[in-house]
């Protein structure tokens, strides 16, 4: 099961901030208690990270001096608080 969560990332250098669309869930084999993902969905006028051969690496950065808001990351568990 996941949900599509909206967020407002802002950098912090520069202040750009925008909306991004961030899936939350779990696997079909995961139990209760499990710890949730988080990926992007949507990055909105961020730019997507890519690695030396040009894959995506799941990071967002900012438009205006590259930094990283945004990294693709398990959530926290319920009780982590």
């Amino acid at each position: 099961m996941a949900y599509l969560s909206p967020t407002s990332l802002t950098c912090p250098k520069c202040d750009f901030t925008d909306e991004i669309r961030i899936v939350v869930g779990v696997g079909p084999n995961s139990g209760k208690g499990d710890t949730p993902y988080r990926r992007f969905q949507g990055a909105g006028g961020f730019l997507k990270g890519t690695n030396e051969d040009g894959s995506r690496d799941g990071t967002l950065r900012c438009p205006n001096d590259g930094t990283i808001v945004w990294a693709n990351k398990a959530g926290k568990k319920a009780s982590d608080s």
